[in-house]
């Protein structure tokens, strides 16, 4: 099994929180959500926080698909819909990278297309590679 897709199966939380990988490439990844009552807020709509974690899951698999380990140093989203059920996808767009930083773009949708937020995150560029970590 290479790399990558150990470190993809190693996310314990993404996998808690019902994240499915679609598809992952270098500076590219696309993830789904699947709502459950487990995602709501008390007003009945799907919680900031479960956004925010399906954007960041592909955020992860995005900036560490060149092998090299890439660590979050700021990350900020917005909202523009609220979403109440259905599915989720996101999917993430490497938009500037060098050896030290990256920078990655995460539009979130629902089932029908609509943007429902936009994650942007830069990744500090360790050294480590991806297949010691997952040893």
């Amino acid at each position: 099994m290479d790399a990558m897709k150990k470190f993809v199966q190693k996310d314990a939380f993404a996998r808690h929180i019902g994240v499915e990988v679609l598809e992952h490439g270098k500076g590219t990844a696309r993830a789904r959500m699947e709502i459950g009552n487990n995602h709501l807020n008390s007003a009945g709509m799907v919680h900031g926080g479960a956004i925010f974690s399906l954007a960041d899951a592909v955020f992860s698999i995005a900036s560490n698909s060149h092998g090299t380990l890439a660590v979050a140093i700021n990350v900020s989203i917005s909202f523009f819909k609220a979403a109440t059920g259905g599915t989720l996808f996101a999917e993430a767009e490497e938009v500037s990278i060098n050896p030290k930083l990256a920078t990655y773009l995460i539009t979130v949708t629902d089932d029908a297309g609509n943007k429902i937020a936009l994650f942007q995150g830069t990744v500090y560029r360790k050294k480590d590679s991806i297949a010691d970590i997952v040893k």
